[in-house]
This record gives structure tokens, sequence and C-alpha cells, in this order.
């Protein structure tokens, strides 16, 4: 039987931050009986299979051997879906109780031909705990002094299903804007807002589109192909652009939140951090070749307005999305060649290997 709504959740090796984003999703407001539950196991080694078998057995699971990275799963879980609007969250994306119940009614306003980004925050102090629910932790990543920290406010750290059953505005409270707990990703999402009330049918919306809380008709999606198997980064970004260029126009929808259940990042590493670039600035050359649109590389010309980089030239930084938005526009061939042909030169990127 077919339901309006069908909710894919692809993750590997998440079980207990995904226990309490099954939580959310059954606190939800929005009927039961209206959405599904699709949850891609993406060669789960954790006891993932064994806590949904037992703790959420009307989830719908799909299993993947061997591990095949989230844009495939993803695109294998949209494949069993029924739903008109297919919602996707992270297996560490914790749904607010009015989640589904906002995009429903988004979508439904929009017209049904659009594409939906929702709000989102970060919950950053349950970073060190493997459990959130359990102050227990590695202590060969976590220093004592912050060890003593967590113990001291543990009331104020730990997430359970017993606060999200019953006490979500208290998650609220606690929780940062941004996908992750820097002020860099809360600029990102501040000027995407600014964008989408500035022009709501941007062509540089697709930047708002993040797949850990998101939304898209099913048709549209499988009539651009899903998300694309090889790109290494900003999958959500690459399958927005698509949506857009066949006629799915982008809509934020500013009530549909999401808490990131932060886990641990070894970003402190810097051949980490700077491998973590390299990917990002694949995205983009990725995205730029396989849509044929050399303007696509602004992209890295505003990212270096929030993260800055001594090797691209200030009067060509974008200073923000609006910036961008313009520049989108009026930027001539020309004009766009000389900014590909310096940026395929960055010492740090490797973009001809990378493209």
């Amino acid at each position: 039987m077919s339901v309006p709504i069908s909710v894919i959740i692809a993750t590997h090796n998440q079980m207990e931050r995904l226990r309490l984003v099954l939580c959310g999703l059954a606190c939800q407001r929005f009927p039961k009986e209206h959405f599904e539950i699709i949850v891609v196991d993406d060669g789960c080694t954790d006891g993932t299979e064994q806590m949904l078998a037992a703790e959420y057995p009307e989830a719908r699971v799909v299993p993947m051997r061997p591990n095949v990275g989230r844009c495939r799963a993803r695109n294998a879980g949209v494949e069993q879906a029924q739903g008109e609007l297919i919602a996707f969250l992270d297996g560490d994306a914790l749904p607010h109780p009015a989640w589904l119940e906002h995009l429903w009614a988004a979508w439904r306003r929009g017209g049904r031909q659009h594409y939906l980004c929702g709000f989102l925050y970060s919950l950053p102090l349950i970073e060190y705990l493997p459990d959130p629910q359990q102050l227990v932790f590695d202590p060969e990543r976590t220093p004592s002094v912050l060890a003593d920290f967590l113990q001291i406010n543990r009331d104020e750290v730990l997430i359970t299903q017993e606060q999200i059953r019953h006490d979500f505005a208290g998650v609220h409270a606690r929780a940062q804007e941004g996908g992750y707990p820097f002020d860099e990703l809360k600029t990102i999402q501040d000027q995407t807002a600014g964008l989408y009330a500035a022009h709501p049918d941007s062509p540089v919306g697709f930047l708002g589109f993040y797949p850990h809380n998101s939304a898209v008709p099913r048709q549209a999606f499988c009539a651009v192909g899903g998300f694309a198997a090889d790109i290494p980064f900003s999958e959500g970004w690459d399958l927005a652009y698509r949506l857009q260029q066949a006629g799915v126009l982008p809509g934020f929808v500013r009530e549909a939140f999401t808490y990131h259940l932060y886990h641990y990042h070894e970003f402190s590493d810097p051949s980490k951090l700077k491998e973590e670039q390299r990917k990002r600035v694949a995205a983009i050359a990725y995205m730029a070749h396989q849509n044929g649109n050399p303007k696509l590389w602004l992209i890295e010309l505003w990212r270096t307005s929030i993260w800055p980089d001594p090797f691209v030239p200030e009067e060509l930084v974008l200073r923000d999305l609006l910036h961008f938005h313009q520049c989108y526009q009026q930027i001539t061939p020309r004009e766009m060649a000389q900014i590909e042909a310096l940026l395929t030169r960055h010492p740090l990127w490797n973009i001809h290997r990378a493209a």
C-alpha cells in the first residue's frame, strides 16, 4: 500500500545514534500510517541489523553487502520507496517531532514541483560519547579535564530516548544552529536563509540542500538519476542542481528542524583536514565537468569568504550567497574561463587529477 512520504536513512555503523533518530521518527506528529521508514544498512558490523529487528521492526531494512557508500545506499532505498515525497535523514540526524508535518505542508503549498531544504541544528557535547545515552567515552580521545567537565554536566550532555519522547523542548534548548557546531556552518545557513528570502527561485538555491534534512518528489528524483554514485563529497548540491535544471525549484522550510547528533571527528589533524578540503574541491570539479557548467567553480570563490584561502585573490572572493547569486547570472564566459584557469592551478588542490 502506498504512503505519502518515504523516509530514507542510509547508515553505516551508527547504531547508538540511529536508535535515537528512529525514536524521533516514532514521535512524529505526522500520522504514522502516512509515512514509511526505510533504513539502508550499508555494510553495518556494529549490531545495527539486530537492533532494528528487536526495537524497530516496523522499519523496512535494505541490506547492502559490502558497504557501497551513502550515495548508492540512498539510491537503493529510494528504489524500495512507495511515497510521493522522499524525505532524507542521516543515521545521526535527529528529527524534531514536527519535522514531517512541516515538510509535507510546505510541499503541498509549493505545488509539489519543489525540492525542500530543512533547517539544521547540532548537539555538540556528545561528540566524545559512542552512545549519547551513556556517559562512557574513549579515554584516548578524551582529555581528563574534558572528561571531568562531561561528568559534572552529565544532565546537560546526555540525549536519551526518554527526553525525545517527553521533553523535546529541552533537547532543542541545548542545540546550536548549523549542521556542525562551528560558526562557519551557522554563517552558511544564515546566508542560505537570506538567499531564499530574497530570491526564492535563485539558480544557486541548490546550495541549501543537504541530504540529512531534505525532501524530493520521488518522480523527479528518479527522472534525474538520483544521487551521483561517484561524487566524493557535496552529493546533495549535485542532486539539487540537476533537479533545478529539470525544472524542480528549491524550497526552504525554516520550521523543519533536524539535530546532528555530533560524533568524533579528527579535525585536529592537519593532514585529515587537508584531505577533506581536497575531497570538497574534487566534488566541485566533478559537478562542473559532469554537468558541463564551469560556473559551478564559483562555489569555491564563495567558500573562500568563509574559509579564507591565501591562494585566491581577494578581488575574486564572493562575499556571501547574495553576491554569488548576482555573479552567477552576470559573469561572462571569458571571465569564467580566466577564473577556472586560476583555480585549476591552485597548488593544494590537484584539480586535474580530481576532475
